[in-house]
């Protein structure tokens, strides 16, 4: 395989390789668009809004995900068309084996991809396939033909609205597309809190805005809409599970799959919940683990400069950003794996005690 790697540079996008891509998506091949298990907002948003831009340049595709995304996310310009690797895998599997152009979108690595891994891996060796990366997660692995690679990036919506410009296509956008891209740029920067913001990241929201989508609208239908249950099973969270080490500058909140079906938890009901447990006073690095039918997975959190990347790469078999990193541990109880973070905290407390 040919890797032609679009190295971390602002201008990661002026290059050939690109312009070629742009070719090559439109030659009328399959073209497929993938993103990682567990989708979230940035993953689903990126994944519509290039399809919609593909949509306008007279390019049909179709998006195929590992698993199902909570329903708060069901809201967005073409959710209705998304193929579901839990629920027809026999079609998903042959969308992306018959994929001559194969995007994977917001992750890095084909492990990351779920049920739909084994198909990426076998897309990346084949030569008929093109299989292209697009993602701003650290230390991507070398499986694809084009790597679109920027970790300086909030979110993987703005690398798709960086293509856009740099095929030239900026004209295409429209609000559709626009409000998929403001969904992940808003839940990948936490509504342009967190560091990873740049001055671009406000230009681009400028730009959504003037379409005419309407943000509050889509503020309020990701961060708003709570169902009676989740609100409870926050406060039991918080008010029941929520370890605090102050010494440590750190805090974990567990729940177990009893927990969960106690409160009758959807698919994204947990969400920000380790950021509830980052925001007390004096915290510098918050975990949430949380029991899974067939793992353990956890989020990390931190502020500053304790990198919980390395902590997730390290000790759970995760990865992710500097300061927001997952991972995910299998064939071991919750548990052991809470246990395992409770001793493993004060190895790294001289690390977290700075403010911020």
């Amino acid at each position: 395989m040919v890797q032609m790697y679009l190295a971390l540079m602002e201008d990661v996008f002026a290059r050939e390789e690109v312009l070629q891509l742009k070719a090559r998506v439109k030659d009328g091949g399959l073209v497929v668009i993938t993103s990682h298990r567990s989708p979230d907002g940035d993953a689903i948003g990126s994944s519509l809004a290039l399809q919609h831009l593909l949509q306008g340049m007279g390019v049909a595709s179709k998006v195929v995900m590992p698993d199902a995304y909570a329903k708060f996310l069901h809201w967005m310009p073409g959710h209705s068309g998304v193929v579901f690797h839990d629920t027809e895998p026999d079609r998903a599997n042959e969308l992306v084996s018959k994929a001559e152009v194969l995007f994977c979108l917001d992750y890095n690595a084909p492990s990351r991809a779920g049920g739909l891994s084994e198909a990426v891996e076998a897309a990346s060796a084949r030569s008929e396939s093109l299989v292209v990366m697009v993602d701003h997660h650290q230390e991507p692995d070398s499986f694809a033909d084009v790597t679109v690679s920027d970790p300086t990036s909030g979110s993987t919506c703005e690398l798709i609205y960086r293509l856009m410009g740099a095929w030239g296509e900026s004209s295409l956008l429209t609000s559709d597309m626009a409000a998929c891209l403001y969904c992940g740029l808003i839940t990948d920067t936490g509504s342009f809190r967190f560091a990873s913001v740049q001055p671009s990241s406000h230009h681009m929201a400028a730009a959504l805005l003037q379409t005419g989508m309407d943000h509050s609208r889509i503020h309020s239908l990701v961060y708003d809409a709570c169902r009676l249950d989740q609100v409870q099973l926050t406060a039991y969270a918080l008010s029941q599970k929520l370890q605090v080490f102050p010494k440590h500058r750190s805090a974990i909140i567990s729940l177990s799959q009893e927990e969960l079906q106690r409160y009758n938890a959807q698919k994204g009901d947990t969400e920000g919940l380790v950021n509830r447990a980052l925001a007390i006073e004096g915290i510098n690095f918050a975990a949430f683990i949380k029991e899974d039918v067939d793992r353990v997975k956890l989020s990390l959190r931190s502020r500053g400069t304790f990198s919980v990347r390395d902590v997730a790469a390290a000790h759970f078999n995760g990865g992710g950003h500097h300061n927001a990193a997952g991972g995910a541990c299998e064939g071991e109880s919750l548990d052991s794996v809470v246990s395992r973070m409770v001793e493993l905290i004060p190895s790294w407390s001289n690390d977290l005690q700075y403010d911020d």
